[in-house]
């Protein structure tokens, strides 16, 4: 037997199955211990690591002082992060790799954080039941606190603030007086919408504790043109009488059934001519966009959901009093869907 020492893989070995050699399994560890780096991003995130970081770089010791935690942890985290390639290492000192400047300092024209927070604060304790909730198709997240609530309001506001604008430029909301915006959120749909249209009043619904933040911030133009009701949207009847109803980022949080239900009871509220807009990631062909691969897992983790085809959508329309009008493009992997009452 050799006296070379035995090797179970390195990184750099074939994993294809290529004339190389027999695979190796790093790529199948790189992905199995992928949560150690997420885990780290976010606390390097939480301490502020990325911002103290500065062009020259810096020691761990700096780091460490930088961010009020010890160096062997400032150590223990760079190095990680470094082999990540989101840190760059130059000697012993280190400094932020380009896109975790733009992103991850507060620096860049983007700033990823608070989608970050909410991972961290959210949905990683929720993919701890990942395979109960794969066997069942059961929705596993907790009741969120106000930490976690802001943490998950904030991260839905900076992932839909494009197709927001995208919708107000895009669809004509002139003919439209009264908007029902259910499960608005914060205000990231409805907003840019009522400063679009000065004309147009809107009714905010969603829970009770994310309506009275609205509430307590629709002053300014948007005074007397923006009401907010907190209720739960499938105990309560949903206020009646609006012309439009719009259901943005919604639909995929529930199973088909709430969805049929849910369609029902906009039916219910809508005035006369007026039109059902369903915005959401909707799978028009085999593969969801890369965008939103990870979306039909998310979903179902939280409550059950997932990536629908837009065909059974209009099923579902069809069966609760909608008549399918068609679906406009929006950014990838957004779209709209519109229906008119049958």
């Amino acid at each position: 037997m050799s006296d070379e020492p035995q090797r179970m893989f390195t990184p750099t070995e074939q994993t294809d199955g290529a004339a190389a050699g027999p695979p190796a399994p790093a790529r199948i560890i790189d992905l199995a211990a992928g949560f150690m780096v997420s885990k780290t991003l976010f606390a390097a995130i939480e301490v502020g690591l990325f911002a103290a970081a500065v062009p020259d770089g810096h020691t761990p010791a700096e780091l460490a002082e930088r961010c009020s935690i010890p160096e062997r942890s400032a150590r223990a985290m760079a190095d990680l992060l470094a082999d990540a390639g989101l840190l760059v290492r130059d000697g012993g000192r280190f400094r932020n790799a380009p896109d975790a400047e733009a992103f991850l300092a507060g620096r860049g024209p983007f700033d990823l954080r608070p989608l970050a927070r909410y991972w961290d604060l959210v949905s990683y304790p929720t993919w701890q039941h990942a395979t109960e909730a794969y066997r069942t198709r059961r929705g596993l997240r907790p009741q969120l606190d106000k930490r976690q609530t802001e943490a998950y309001e904030s991260a839905v506001a900076l992932v839909t603030a494009e197709t927001a604008a995208d919708l107000a430029r895009g669809y004509d909301f002139g003919p439209h007086r009264r908007l029902l915006d259910v499960g608005g959120g914060y205000g990231t749909f409805v907003k840019p919408i009522l400063t679009a249209y000065p004309d147009l009043t809107a009714t905010l619904v969603d829970l009770p504790e994310v309506a009275s933040a609205v509430a307590a911030a629709a002053d300014g133009p948007l005074a007397g043109r923006l009401t907010a009701v907190g209720q739960d949207i499938f105990a309560e009847p949903l206020p009646g009488g609006h012309d439009a109803v719009l259901v943005a980022n919604v639909v995929h949080l529930f199973p088909p059934e709430q969805i049929a239900e849910l369609f029902r009871r906009a039916r219910t509220a809508i005035a006369p001519g007026g039109r059902l807009l369903l915005v959401d990631w909707w799978r028009t062909d085999v593969a969801p966009h890369p965008s939103a691969r990870f979306g039909a897992g998310e979903f179902l983790m939280i409550s059950g959901g997932d990536l629908y085809q837009v065909d059974e959508v209009a099923d579902w329309l069809g069966a609760t009093g909608w008549r399918f009008a068609g679906l406009r493009e929006l950014p990838p992997p957004s779209g709209l869907i519109v229906a008119e009452p049958a």
